[in-house]
Parts: structure tokens; C-alpha cells; sequence
């Protein structure tokens, strides 16, 4: 080799294969914006193709490796990727400091690599989860109809609940403060969960749930962190992965892992995953599965009713247990202490994550699951 060679290529900031590489993931984001467009207006094609073809697919080889690991994959997978972003970090400065003379090349290089790297992640996203958002209403799959209703109809629905939580919590085990405490270890806890969920397959006579009888909702280490964050749980959608705040009030866990569960099986609405949590808990064996289900949809309902109807919500909480109510006193201390302008940011961009997903009301999507539970007791006859 030619010494002018070494020289030329001492000059290079990256090689032929890095520049080929880089240029191919960085046109991913393109590609998947336009994946995301194309989805938005054809929810039919979404669901045939990507929610029950490739998806279910790719979620299912996923969860296969994932669902047998007896800790969070999302956890660790977010350690390693601290370490790889410090070292980075690391070598970026290493790099200025022996090419001084060429430091812009050396920035442009790196912010090309950085982004070539988030374009990829953010393809795979959307691989393994993202345009769930635009298949079919579960709704519709499910067969029900969604309308305007009156007052009268949604204080009906908060008695229902009313009831149905004040049964179930006279079932369940409670700690000497008062406070409802599992009688189960949170193994079993998630086995149980994983079954409601699957189980909605036969009992609504539909094939939507089978992923969730292949994985099981970890618990995270880092749980209190969740807290501070205003999160009582989360799916990694890169691994398959539903990961559960185990520091949250217990009562609010069963419900939480059925919650991540479904967006697993591709429900990646907040409002449906809220409704698919209450009917598999409700449909549950455990009454700590039912009572979680219950508190979810009574709190989402009477919230509802207290827009429109305070005294009504005021006679709802009336007829509430003692137990109940020790439980919603602790919910409330338990959430106020972390709230903290960590949490409110956090909040903010869960807020704005979901409007850019078409979930127009943000957070506020949570509460809509209220519309399917009318949906589904009017269904049943009982409002």
C-alpha cells in the first residue's frame, strides 16, 4: 500500500460500508412515516395484514424468548443502552480530541450515526407495535355499539360497578391497616392474568387474545421509578414485553398486567386496553382479579359522572364498603406523593405521544373505555 493511500484514507471520517449503512437506516424513518399514512386510512388492511399477519407473527417469536425470562428484558435492554450511549458519548470526544483539525466532520459523522440508530428503532417500533393504533375498534370486533348516552344511563352503569367492587373486595384479603393486600404471590398473580385475557377468546367467541397466554407481565426492579413517572405500567414493544409497577397500591395490579397484557395481543389504545382489562378480570375466577377490574372501570366511570352529575357521584361513593373506600383513601396518598414536576413532564409527553398516534383526547383516551362498558351492559340487558 502506497503511503498516499494510508493518507487518503487517514483523511476518510467513515468508510464506504458505514456511509451505505447509515443512508439505508436513516430512509427507515420516511418509510415508516409513510407506513404509519398509509395505515391511518385503511384499518380493515391493518388488521388483516399487519395486527393478525405480521405482527401476531413477529409477537409471537418474540414472547417466545422474552415470556421465559424471569425478569424484565426491558429493564436490562435500557441498562445496556445507557452503557452503549456513555461509551459513545466516550469515544465521540475521543474522536475531537486525536482529529482537532476536523472536528466538524467528526460531530457530523457522529450526529449521522446517532440518528441512523434512532431511525432504526424507531422502524422497528413500528414493526412491533406502533400501527396497532389504526386497526379495527375492538369494539367493532367485539360486536358492540358505542353511542351517546344520557346521565341516568351512566350513573346505572356507576351502580353496577359500585356493586360488582363492593362484592368482590368482601372476598379479598386485607393488611392491618385495612388496606387490600394479595393473598397470592405475584407469580400466580401473573399466571392468573395471563389466563383472564387469553381466556376472552372463547368466552367472546373471537381468535384476538391467544399472545397473552405466551408471556407473563414482569415485575419491575426499578418499580418506584414507574411511580415518579405517573406510570403503573408499560409494554416494551421491541421484545414483546408487558413489565408492571409493582410499588402501586396491590389492588391496582391485576388490572395493570391484563392492561399490558392486551396491548400484547395488539390493542394499543388506551381506552380498549382499559376495557379488555375489566372484562377479563371480571370474567376471572380470583375475586383480587375481579375487585382490580372493578376499581379500574368505578374509577373511570364515576370520574365521568363527576363532570356531569356531582351529586350523583357523591351518592355512588355513598353506597361504597369501608374497605373500598380505606383502598381509594390510599390510592389517592399513595399517587400525591409523586407528584412531582417529574411526573407532570412525564405526563406531558405520554399526553402528546398519544395525540400523535390519533388518540385525540391524550390522557384523556384512558376514560373513553366508559363508552364500551355502556356498550357491553346494554348489550347485556342490565342498563
Amino acid at each position: 500500500m502506497t503511503t498516499a493511500t494510508r493518507q487518503k484514507q487517514n483523511h476518510r471520517t467513515m468508510g464506504r460500508g458505514a456511509v451505505f449503512t447509515c443512508g439505508i437506516l436513516t430512509l427507515l424513518t420516511p418509510l415508516g412515516l409513510l407506513l404509519i399514512r398509509l395505515a391511518k386510512g385503511s384499518p380493515a388492511t391493518v388488521e388483516q395484514y399487519y395486527s393478525r399477519g405480521w405482527y401476531h407473527a413477529a409477537a409471537t417469536a418474540l414472547t417466545a424468548v422474552t415470556g421465559k425470562l424471569p425478569f424484565s428484558a426491558m429493564e436490562v435492554a435500557l441498562i445496556l443502552l445507557g452503557v452503549l450511549a456513555v461509551l459513545f458519548l466516550a469515544g465521540w470526544v475521543r474522536e475531537l480530541l486525536r482529529r482537532q483539525h476536523r472536528w466538524w466532520q467528526v460531530c457530523l459523522k457522529r450526529l449521522w450515526i446517532a440518528a441512523s440508530a434512532v431511525s432504526a428503532i424507531f422502524f422497528w417500533f413500528i414493526l412491533t407495535g406502533d400501527l396497532n393504533y389504526y386497526r379495527v375498534p375492538v369494539g367493532e370486533s367485539l360486536g358492540l355499539q358505542t353511542e351517546e348516552t344520557g346521565v341516568e344511563t351512566l350513573r346505572a352503569l356507576c351502580h353496577l360497578l359500585a356493586q360488582e367492587a363492593g362484592e368482590a373486595r368482601a372476598l379479598c384479603t386485607e393488611n392491618e391497616q385495612g388496606v387490600f393486600a394479595s393473598a397470592v404471590s405475584y407469580q400466580e398473580l401473573a399466571e392468573q392474568a395471563s389466563s383472564a385475557v387469553a381466556g376472552l377468546d372463547e368466552a367472546c367467541g373471537v381468535q384476538l387474545f391467544d399472545l397473552a397466554k405466551r408471556t407473563r407481565p414482569k415485575a419491575m426492579r426499578f418499580s418506584e421509578v414507574m411511580s415518579y413517572l405517573q406510570l403503573t405500567g408499560v409494554i416494551f414493544p421491541y421484545l414483546s414485553e408487558p413489565n408492571v409497577n409493582v410499588h402501586q397500591p396491590a389492588y391496582g395490579i391485576s388490572s395493570t398486567m391484563c392492561h399490558e397484557l392486551s396491548h400484547i395481543c395488539g390493542f394499543m389504545r388506551e381506552d380498549e386496553a382499559n376495557y379488555i382489562a375489566y372484562i377479563a378480570c371480571r370474567g376471572s375466577q380470583s375475586a383480587e382479579l375481579r375487585y382490580s377490574g372493578a376499581m379500574l372501570a368505578l374509577i373511570h366511570a364515576t370520574n365521568r359522572l363527576y363532570r356531569y352529575d356531582p351529586n350523583g357521584w357523591q351518592e355512588i361513593y355513598s353506597l361504597l364498603p369501608e374497605g373500598v373506600l380505606r383502598d381509594l383513601a390510599y390510592n389517592h396518598t399513595y399517587w400525591q406523593k409523586y407528584e412531582t414536576p417529574v411526573g407532570e413532564t412525564a405526563d406531558r409527553w405520554n399526553d402528546a405521544y398519544l395525540k400523535a398516534n390519533d388518540q385525540t383526547d391524550g390522557v384523556q383516551s384512558y376514560g373513553r373505555m366508559v363508552d364500551l362498558l355502556i356498550a357491553y351492559y346494554r348489550a347485556e340487558g342490565r342498563i
